[in-house]
């Protein structure tokens, strides 16, 4: 019985050699092959490497995602032409190490930085102002994002699904104020059964760390942005790539949202859902 083992186990390690042996053969036949030095000549010109988010204290600004030539699939990709392509070239996302995918501990300050985007947030507590406000919103265009309070969301369902249908992105503002631990997942199921997004943004403005710990236990982001009900002068002097601006619906004067987009978008800036924006 053990001979029999001895031998199937010399057979096995005797198999594993012949694999990476002929592994390190065809390896090293394809590094010498023209098009794979191609290829590799390609990705040390164009790989572009993560960007590692900026973090100081508990806050966060995001990262970005590198983009990275695969070569082993470039190379597949070519060989049965025998020449290389440069649009058969196949790219691999790679995320920064401390990504939001793998970590909700910080408060996330600003979204993705490398492009002109700036969200611009309604926060939800009540019918105050909603009606006007989309309705200015769709008379420019402007694709604005909305938090809505869970016991309000209870009542007012027809409300999000008219949201919803105008394009606009709905998420979890808390329940009666709060983040609770007891409410969380009953306002997100509600919401995600509307929207068919994930809810995995928590607002959180001022840093309240109960709050984050309820929200980071749901895999769900906690945001801080910091801008919070600018007035005009107030937001232009403070716009940069990145930011989420964020205003109370029922304290808002309706009217001001065509100035504001133009305030906005005459700097450069595009207005984008916040899920574009929380992007790496």
């Amino acid at each position: 019985m053990l001979k029999n083992a001895s031998k199937l186990f010399g057979l096995f390690i005797l198999l594993v050699l012949s694999f990476v042996y002929t592994d390190k053969v065809f390896s090293s036949a394809r590094a010498s092959d023209p098009i794979m030095k191609e290829v590799m000549n390609y990705k040390k010109k164009n790989d572009v490497k993560p960007l590692e988010p900026v973090i100081s204290g508990d806050e966060m600004v995001l990262g970005v995602s590198g983009l990275l030539v695969n070569e082993k699939e470039s190379y597949s990709n070519m060989k049965e032409d025998g020449k290389f392509d440069e649009e058969k070239i196949v790219y691999d996302t790679k995320l920064p190490k401390t990504s939001i995918s793998k970590t909700y501990d910080y408060y996330v300050k600003k979204g993705n930085t490398s492009k002109e985007y700036v969200s611009l947030i309604f926060k939800v507590e009540d019918n105050n102002n909603l009606t006007d406000i989309v309705k200015v919103a769709s008379n420019y265009d402007v694709n604005v994002t909305f938090f809505v309070d869970g016991a309000w969301l209870e009542e007012n369902t027809n409300e999000v699904f008219d949201l919803v249908e105008h394009g606009y992105e709905v998420y979890n503002l808390g329940y009666n104020g709060k983040y609770d631990k007891d409410f969380i997942n009953q306002t997100n199921k509600i919401l995600e059964s509307i929207t068919l997004l994930d809810s995995k943004y928590c607002l959180n403005e001022d840093k309240n760390d109960d709050y984050k710990e309820i929200c980071k236990k749901k895999k769900m982001i906690s945001l801080a942005p910091g801008i919070v009900d600018p007035s005009l002068s107030e937001l232009k002097s403070s716009l940069a790539k990145g930011e989420m601006i964020v205003y109370d619906a029922k304290n808002f004067d309706a009217s001001l949202l065509g100035m504001i987009d133009k305030s906005i978008t005459s700097k450069g800036y595009e207005i984008v859902p916040l899920s574009k924006l929380i992007k790496e």
